[in-house]
């Protein structure tokens, strides 16, 4: 048992190493996370749909034109 999780924890660092990591710590509302997981992120297809760059992290503010994309989006 203790071999299985040693080569579990190697296998983590291996695969992890050279992917970026999110401030935020990862998890299943992390955008970094969901793209991934080629899970779907709602704010990627508001921001694509106007031809508009994507937030890199989950802590990257929003630029005034992404939030108008959203703003715009809900209220409609």
């Amino acid at each position: 048992m203790i071999l299985f999780i040693i080569f579990l924890i190697k296998m983590k660092i291996k695969t992890n190493y050279n992917e970026f990591i999110c401030p935020c710590g990862g998890g299943q509302s992390c955008i970094i996370d969901r793209r991934k997981n080629k899970d779907w992120v709602h704010e990627d297809d508001v921001f694509k749909n106007n031809k508009l760059p994507l937030r890199k992290h989950c802590f990257q503010k929003y630029y005034n034109s992404q939030k108008t994309a959203l703003q715009k989006f809900f209220n409609s």
